[in-house]
C-alpha cells in the first residue's frame, strides 16, 4: 500500500501530460488544417510516442530497476533535447545564426579550407546561406534567419527544403555568408562544427546540417551532464535537475555556444568537489583536468572565471604541502590567462582603455570602464536598480519563461516553472540521514562567487550593451547564471532542514514530465501562429 501511495504522484503527472498533449494535438490539428499541413500532425505524434517512451524508460530506470544516475541523466538530457530542438526548429535560439555561422567558420578549419573572407565574413556553402537569409534578399534590404521567428510558415520552409536531402554540386559552392563570426575561443563551436562537417561530407541540404550541428552540441552537453554527476560526490541531482530546466535544454539543443559553458562549468564545479570530498589526495592528472577545463571555458565568457574559485574549496593539505597547492594553482590560473589573452587580448583593451563607448543598437554613447571607476556611485545605482527592478524577470529567464530569440509568445506557463522551481528546491534540501558535505563557510564562499559572477554580468552588460540614458542595465538575460546555478542549490542542505517526504527520484519524474508537456504546448503554438 504504502508503495502504491508513492506511485500516486506521478501516476497524476502522467495523467496531467497525456490530457495536456491531447489538447495541445487538437490545437496543433487545427492549425495544420487551417494550413493545409496535415504532416504536421504526424509529427507531433512521433514527438508524443517518443515523449511516452521516455516516461516509460524513467519509471523503469527510476522505480523499478535503478540505473547508475549519470546514466540515467545523460539519456533523459538526449531525449528531451532531441524533444525540444524539433520544437523549437533551427535557428530559433537566442543568437543562434550567429552561433552556426561561429561554428561554420570551425567546420572550415577543420576541412582545411578558408575560414573566411577578406572582410571577415564566413565562407560557407551556397545551400547553407538559405539558413541565414531565407527569402533571398540582396544589398540594404533586410535579412531574415529561418526560425527567428518561430510561426507555422517556419515549418512549410523546413518541408519545403528538406528535400531532395543531397544537393548538387552547384550548391555546394562557397560564398560569403552575411554574418561575422562571433569573436570567442573556436573550443565553445567544436562540437557543433564536427556536426556540421559532417554534413558536409554527405553533402546533405542546409536543414540537415543545422539539425546534426545542434545534435552534436546536445551530445556533448548530455555527456558533460553524464561526467560531472559521476565525478560528483553529493547534490547528483541537483544537477540534473538543472539540466532538466526548459531554458537549459532549450540552449543545449541550439548551436548556442552556452551549451559548452555549461556544460565546462558543470564539469570543473564537479570535479573540484570531487577532490575536495571524495579523492584523498590531488594527484598531477587531477591538475591536468582543471587546467584544460579552464583554459576551454574561461576565453568564451570572461566573466565565468569565478568558476576557478570552486577549486579553493579543496584543502591544502590534499596537495602535500603549500608549495604543491601554490605550483598547482598558479598552473590553473596561468593557463586560464594564457587563453584569455590568446583570444580576448583586444577586446580586453578595448574595455580597458574605455575608447569605444558607443552602443549601436540604441544609437547613443555608453558607460566606460574608466567612467564607472571615477563615479562608483553611479555604478553602484545601476546595479541595484537593475536588480530591484529586472531580478525576478531575470529569475524566471533562466527557468525558461521566454524561448526562442526572447520570443514572450513561446513561454513555458508559470505554474510549471513554479512547479520545476518547486522541485529543484525540493532536491536541494537534505534527506534524513544524508551526510552532510558543505559547512558554513564553503556555502558562503559558493554563495559569494555566484553573487561576483552576476555582478561581473551586469558589470559587463552595462559596459557593452546599455545606453547612457537607460535607467537599468540592457542585455543582462537569466540564461546567464546557469553555469553556477547547482553549486548555489547545493548550498541548501543543512541539518536545520530536512526532506521527509518526496523522494528525488520522484521529483526528477515530476521535471521530466513537466518538459514532455512543454515540448507539446510549444509544438502547438508554433502549428497555430499563422
Amino acid at each position: 500500500m504504502k508503495r502504491l501511495i508513492s506511485y500516486m504522484g506521478p501516476g497524476i503527472m502522467v495523467l496531467f501530460v497525456i490530457l495536456g498533449g491531447g489538447w495541445h494535438f487538437l490545437q496543433t490539428r487545427a492549425g495544420a488544417l487551417g494550413a493545409g499541413e496535415l504532416w504536421l500532425c504526424d509529427l507531433y505524434l512521433v514527438l508524443a510516442a517518443l515523449a511516452a517512451g521516455l516516461l516509460l524508460f524513467l519509471t523503469f530506470s527510476l522505480f523499478i530497476k535503478k540505473l547508475k544516475t549519470e546514466l540515467c541523466a545523460g539519456i533523459t538530457v538526449l531525449v528531451l533535447g532531441i524533444l525540444y530542438m524539433t520544437a523549437l526548429p533551427p535557428v530559433s535560439a537566442p543568437d543562434e545564426i550567429s552561433h552556426f555561422v561561429s561554428a561554420y567558420a570551425v567546420s572550415n578549419r577543420i576541412l582545411g579550407e578558408m575560414p573566411v573572407d577578406a572582410e571577415g565574413n564566413v565562407r560557407m556553402r551556397k545551400e547553407d546561406e538559405y539558413l541565414q537569409n531565407i527569402y533571398g534578399a540582396s544589398g540594404d534590404e533586410a535579412r531574415e534567419s529561418l526560425g527567428r521567428v518561430l510561426t507555422e510558415e517556419t515549418w512549410k520552409q523546413i518541408a519545403e527544403h528538406i528535400s531532395p536531402v543531397f544537393v548538387p554540386a552547384e550548391q555546394r559552392i562557397m560564398v560569403s555568408s552575411v554574418q561575422k563570426p562571433v569573436n570567442t575561443t573556436p573550443a565553445a563551436y567544436l562540437a557543433p562544427a564536427l556536426g556540421i562537417t559532417l554534413g558536409r561530407l554527405l553533402h546533405v541540404n542546409c536543414v540537415i546540417v543545422a539539425f546534426l550541428a545542434r545534435l552534436f552540441n546536445l551530445l556533448f552537453f548530455a555527456a558533460m551532464v553524464c561526467f560531472s554527476i559521476r565525478v560528483l560526490p553529493f547534490g547528483k541531482q541537483i544537477l540534473w535537475g538543472v539540466s532538466l530546466l526548459p531554458m537549459t535544454l532549450h540552449l543545449a539543443a541550439s548551436c548556442s555556444y552556452d551549451t559548452f559553458l555549461m556544460g565546462t562549468c558543470f564539469l570543473f564545479g564537479s570535479y573540484a568537489l570531487y577532490l575536495a570530498y571524495a579523492k584523498p589526495m590531488v594527484q598531477k592528472r587531477d591538475i591536468a583536468v582543471l587546467v584544460v577545463l579552464a583554459a576551454a571555458f574561461g576565453p568564451c565568457k570572461m566573466v565565468y572565471a569565478v568558476v576557478l574559485g570552486m577549486a579553493l574549496l579543496i584543502p591544502v593539505k590534499k596537495f602535500g604541502d603549500w608549495k604543491n597547492w601554490a605550483l598547482s594553482a598558479g598552473t590553473v590560473l596561468l593557463a586560464f590567462a594564457l587563453a584569455m589573452i590568446a583570444v580576448n587580448s583586444g577586446t580586453i583593451a578595448t574595455y580597458a582603455s574605455g575608447s569605444d563607448t558607443y552602443v549601436a543598437w540604441a544609437g547613443e554613447e555608453g558607460f566606460s570602464i574608466p567612467l564607472l571607476l571615477h563615479n562608483p556611485v553611479l555604478c553602484f545605482r545601476m546595479l541595484y536598480e537593475s536588480l530591484a527592478n529586472l531580478g525576478d524577470e531575470w529569475t524566471l529567464q533562466m527557468f525558461g519563461s521566454v524561448l526562442g530569440n526572447l520570443d514572450p509568445v513561446l513561454s513555458v506557463p508559470f505554474v510549471v516553472l513554479l512547479f520545476m522551481a518547486g522541485c529543484l528546491t525540493a532536491l536541494g534540501i537534505r534527506k534524513a540521514g544524508e551526510a552532510l558535505y558543505l559547512g558554513g563557510k564553503q556555502k558562503a564562499w559558493i554563495v559569494f562567487l555566484a553573487a561576483v559572477c552576476l555582478i561581473g554580468l551586469m558589470t559587463a552588460m552595462l559596459v557593452a550593451w546599455t545606453p547612457m540614458s537607460s535607467p537599468v542595465i540592457e542585455g543582462v538575460q537569466g540564461r546567464y547564471l546557469l553555469p553556477v546555478l547547482p553549486f548555489v542549490f547545493m548550498t541548501l542542505k543543512s541539518d536545520r532542514l530536512v526532506r521527509v517526504a518526496g523522494s528525488d527520484e520522484t521529483l526528477i519524474f515530476y521535471m521530466c514530465a513537466l518538459d514532455c508537456y512543454t515540448v507539446f504546448r510549444l509544438f502547438s503554438i508554433v502549428s497555430m501562429r499563422l
